[in-house]
């Protein structure tokens, strides 16, 4: 799972996407979350939040775990 905040100052989107693409040719199964007006951190606690629970997710998922 790649997640990027498009207002990123630390980490350019275009790194993001160029390993999204090499992912991609390799067959390689991943999700790509690009978060508009986000920075490297949030500062909101609700989208802290929904970030986490979308990794747990993820992981869940990627896992074959069953959730909660």
């Amino acid at each position: 799972m790649l997640i990027h905040g498009l207002a990123d100052d630390n980490v350019v989107v275009a790194h993001t996407l160029t390993l999204s693409a090499a992912l991609f040719q390799a067959g390689r199964r991943h999700e790509l979350l690009l978060l508009p007006n986000l920075t490297h951190l949030s500062r909101s606690e609700a989208v802290t939040e929904n970030l986490l629970r979308l990794q747990l997710d993820f992981l869940r998922r990627a896992l074959s775990l069953e959730p909660d």
